[in-house]
Parts: C-alpha cells; structure tokens; sequence
C-alpha cells in the first residue's frame, strides 16, 4: 500500500478503509432477520444456522493465510481480492438451488474467505499506517463494522418484501455493494515499489504462540465472536416468540446496532489511553450476560431495553477484542501475526455456536436452554477479557513480553 503524504489522501485511504470494514458484516447479520422466511421456505434450523458457521469457520482457515496472501500481493490489493470474492459469494449464495444447496454452500464458503482477509489485515493496516492513532482508528473501523452489521439487519426484511425474488434478492443485494465498494478502494490497489517477501503463513503464529498472553486474547476473541454471532444469528426469532412481528424484531435487532455503534466507537478510544483494559473488558462482557438473561425473563415492556443493553455489551467487547491486538503488540508485525492467531483461532473457536444454538432449540421446543448457553459463554468472556486486557506488549522480536 502507498504510504499516504498529503492530507487528502490520507481523507481518501480513512474513507475506504470505513467502505471496506462495513462490507465484513451484512452478508451474515442479513440472514437472521430472514430466517423465519427461510424455515419456512423449507430449510431447516440447523441449515440456516449453517450460514452462519460456515463463514466462521472460513474466517480461521483463510485467517491462517491472509498475512501471507497480503505479503504476496500487498495487504490494499488483498483487501481489494477480498472485496471481489465476498461480493461473487453473495451472488452465488441466492441462486435456486432447492435440491441440492450446492451453490448455497459455494458461495456461503466464498462470503467467508473474502471477508476473512479484511479481518485479519485491517488490524495490520491501522498498526502500520496511524501507530499513534491506534485506539481512534480502532474505535472508527469497528464502528463502521457494527454499522454494516445494522445495515445488513434493518434492510433485509424491506428489502425481501419489495425485491423480485424475496429473500433471496435481499442476500444478494450485498454482493452489489461489496463490488461498488470495491471501486472505492480500487485508487488503493497500486503496486508498491518494494513488496516485503512473504514467509510462510503459519511461522507467524508459531512464534507468537510462545506467549501464554497471546492464547487469552485469542480465546478472548472466540467466546465474544461466539456469543454475537450465536445470539444475533437468532435473536429476531427469539424476539418473535415473545410476542413481536418480523419487522418489529428486526427493527429492535437494527437499533441494537446502531446504539452499539456509540459504545464501539467509545469504548475502544476511551480504553485505549489507560495501560489496563481489564476491567473494560471483563465489565462489556458481563454487560452482555445480564442483558442476555434479560432478553429471557424480563416483562415484555422491557425486553427491548434488553435487546439495547446487549447491543452496548457485544460491541463494545468486540472493539475491545480489536484494540487488544493493537495494543498488546509492540510492534506492526507482532501485531500481524497476533492478528492471525486471534482471529483465525477465535473464529475458529467460535464457528460451532449458531449451529449449536439452533440444534439446542430445536432439542428443547424453546429457547431458555440455549440462550442460557450463551449467557454463560459471555460469562467467560468475561474471565479471559480481564487476563487479555492486563498491561504489557508482546513482540516477535524479543524472546520476551513486556
């Protein structure tokens, strides 16, 4: 990527970085919403919680090759064949296929190596490019992330009611964005003049993975990623059984987005000033418990307040997940390399949770056990957000952490 000398072209790299960070959620957060119409279009729970593990599990996988890839061919013209991959999966994913599911599997897998390569090198781009703007930058691209992950929740069900082809038109409306979004990173995508020889993809994350730090802030990274993903992926369902109408649960999921938005945007810069992001951590993640409880027990008047609460707790915690990277690296190919085993791990950790969920309910006839479930995953968030978010910097150049 070439390094930004004048004010506007660092106006221009910020803008696209944002475009990029709000393509890495939608295609997944729009499912839920629509899960219902799924169901009843004849797949079932564990299918369409499928769509949502599959690209998990990718996001480990191609994680674990991402730094590699960007070595190869420079991280702006990684994010920009991510971009291209993502939005050909969105597509792909809404073909007919009703006997086979074959091109819903290929492009659920393809939705999820694309936006994997932005998950691990967006980290990577802000260590290099802004070191002293760390936790504002941090703050800004998961704030954009979160606000994707509302786009994706809050149009998807308009746009099935008014789309030819239902649902189906409203999954692939996202791939048209990726692509237009991939036109406004495009000016990024020049090659450099000297590219950085790749090592191998994995000697990254075996010489980051000597730091016991660095397994708390990948399990870290997991249980968050599994306790999102597993309670968004159903919540509109979930909301739906205590009385609200789909379009009603889909706005009260939306919002809990765009209020999470404040606390990624906040969080993230508030606690990047201090050394210790222990209790921040260890204090969203319990946020996220409680509201989760909430959301099963409490009156119906005050579910939706809830549902808000949640949205602070899961975002907030993911900007923390973020900004532990950065901050417990010292330098940018730590943090590289940090990135990768996080991700890739965590992600990989966290893959099983919405299909898990979604085969716990259909066990059950309800959804106490399983929401149950993911109240304690956040409880133990919690525990490894405080031991991951403790002082100290973690560098591939010192046989030693800080």
């Amino acid at each position: 990527m070439n390094v930004p000398t004048r004010p506007w072209q660092h106006v221009i790299l910020i803008a696209g970085l944002i475009m990029v960070a709000m393509n890495l959620r939608p295609a997944i957060t729009a499912v839920a919403p629509l899960a219902e119409r799924m169901h009843l279009d004849g797949m079932s729970r564990q299918a369409i919680g499928s769509l949502t593990t599959i690209p998990l599990i990718l996001f480990g996988l191609v994680g674990l090759w991402a730094g590699w890839i960007g070595g190869r061919i420079g991280f702006a013209r990684s994010l920009g064949l991510g971009l291209l991959v993502l939005a050909a999966g969105c597509v792909i994913r809404s073909l007919p296929d009703a006997d086979s599911g074959i091109w819903r599997l290929m492009g659920t897998i393809l939705i999820g190596a694309g936006i994997a390569l932005g998950n691990v090198l967006l980290p990577g781009i802000v260590k290099s490019r802004y070191p002293n703007h760390i936790g504002p930058l941090t703050s800004l691209y998961s704030t954009a992330l979160n606000l994707g992950a509302a786009f994706g929740i809050a149009f998807a069900v308009p746009l099935a009611d008014h789309l030819p082809g239902g649902w189906r038109a409203s999954l692939a409306t996202w791939g048209v964005i990726a692509f237009v979004s991939l036109l406004i990173w495009s000016p990024q995508m020049r090659p450099t003049p000297a590219a950085r020889p790749p090592v191998h993809p994995l000697a990254g994350i075996f010489a980051i993975a000597k730091f016991g730090r660095a397994w708390q802030i990948m399990v870290h990274m997991g249980l968050q990623s599994m306790v999102f993903y597993s309670s968004v992926a159903w919540l509109p369902t979930v909301l739906q059984t205590r009385g609200m109408a789909e379009t009603e649960a889909a706005g009260w999921v939306a919002a809990m987005q765009v209020l999470g938005c404040v606390a990624s945007l906040a969080v993230p810069t508030l606690a990047g000033r201090r050394r210790s992001q222990a209790g921040w951590a260890t204090g969203c993640a319990l946020t996220s418990a409680f509201s989760i409880v909430g959301i099963l027990l409490l009156p119906a008047p005050w579910t939706g307040f809830a549902v808000l609460t949640l949205g602070l707790g899961l975002n907030a915690s993911f900007g923390l997940s973020l900004l532990l990277i950065a901050v417990r690296s010292h330098d940018a190919d730590t943090a590289a390399s940090l990135s990768s085993m996080a991700q890739a791990g965590g992600y990989l950790l966290a893959a099983p949770g919405p299909w898990l969920i979604g085969w716990i309910s259909a066990a059950m006839g309800n959804w106490t056990l399983a929401y149950g479930v993911i109240a304690l995953m956040a409880v133990g968030t919690s525990f490894f957000g405080y031991w991951s978010g403790r002082s100290g910097t973690l560098s591939l150049n010192n046989s030693q952490s800080e």
